[in-house]
């Protein structure tokens, strides 16, 4: 009786030793959901976060965000949601309704909020506030920094892990910054002028020194006036413009259209709102430091040729 006694005793101790590491290893693994509105954001956030945060995006890769129409599968995601990244500077106009169906309470960061908007002074006294500066790198240092300090915030355990991926990151961004500035140095003033096909590279533009012309105000859903078109088609004629891109979400009939007329070719594609599908392994922006480069030889080519 005594040695069965012990033998239970003993087949108990060692199934305790071997749950031990089970709750253990469950711990590690800790994850939480993050979920952010589009697709760079999903980059910059899975950058930072490794393998401490399972990521998922509202707008998907090759989905415009100036017109996404919400659907139910995103009310669920928030609704599981640990924490949201936005852009903000009015680029998810259709943000406030899907946050409010989805019954999220948790907090919800800004990736821009340190940027230094481009205020864009309209007809009738009315501004409008350029959303798109992920396109200079710096902003984009700025956004991992924030989403950094977030995900601290929410896995306080991990905070030098964390820590650690952001500033391996930002050195990444700080030589991709410097190596885009590099391409531009030795370009002529001339030679510096850029067609697209909405206004959504001017963060680009401005730190980068390219000037960038478009038919489109900034966001893909306004409407060019015949004026507007007539005058880009006039401008392309007097300034021997040659750099004509359509960008990857958008409809190229009226860049296609404006080229024609103005006796130029349009030149391939650039990445403005959104990455190429991680999938299509052919695709040449998968990331933003992918995307950026690519865009950046692009341009590069094109206004050197």
């Amino acid at each position: 009786m005594k040695i069965i006694r012990i033998k239970y005793i003993f087949t108990f101790f060692l199934m305790l030793l071997g749950e031990m590491p089970l709750k253990s290893a469950v711990a590690v693994e800790k994850k939480i959901k993050v979920v952010t509105s589009f697709s760079i954001l999903g980059d910059l956030t899975r950058q930072i976060g490794g393998e401490d945060v399972d990521v998922d995006i509202i707008v998907p890769e090759n989905a415009d965000p100036h017109i996404y129409e919400p659907k139910p599968l995103d009310v669920k995601k928030l609704s599981q949601a640990d924490l949201v990244i936005v852009n903000g500077l009015g680029f998810e106009g259709w943000f406030n309704r899907l946050i409010i169906n989805s019954g999220y309470k948790g907090e919800i960061i800004v990736a821009a909020n340190t940027v230094t908007p481009r205020v864009l002074h309209m007809s009738q006294g009315v501004n409008a506030t350029d959303p798109h500066a992920w396109h200079n790198v710096k902003n984009a240092i700025l956004y991992v920094t924030e989403i950094k300090q977030a995900l601290q915030k929410k896995l306080p355990e991990k905070k030098e892990e964390i820590e650690a991926r952001a500033k391996t990151y930002i050195n990444v961004l700080q030589e991709l910054d410097h190596w885009v500035h590099l391409q531009f140095n030795n370009l002529d003033s001339h030679l510096r002028k850029v067609i697209t096909t909405h206004d959504a590279f001017a963060y680009f533009g401005a730190e980068y020194d390219i000037e960038f012309l478009a038919p489109v105000g900034i966001s893909t859903d306004a409407q060019p006036t015949a004026a507007k078109v007539a005058e880009l088609i006039t401008t392309i004629k007097s300034q021997n413009i040659k750099a004509i891109f359509i960008e990857n979400l958008a409809d190229g009939r009226l860049v296609n259209e404006i080229a024609k007329e103005a006796n130029v070719e349009v030149d391939g594609i650039l990445y403005a709102d959104s990455l190429s599908n991680p999938s299509d392994l052919k695709a040449p922006a998968p990331t933003y430091v992918e995307m950026i480069r690519y865009n950046t030889i692009s341009l590069h080519k094109k206004l050197t040729s």
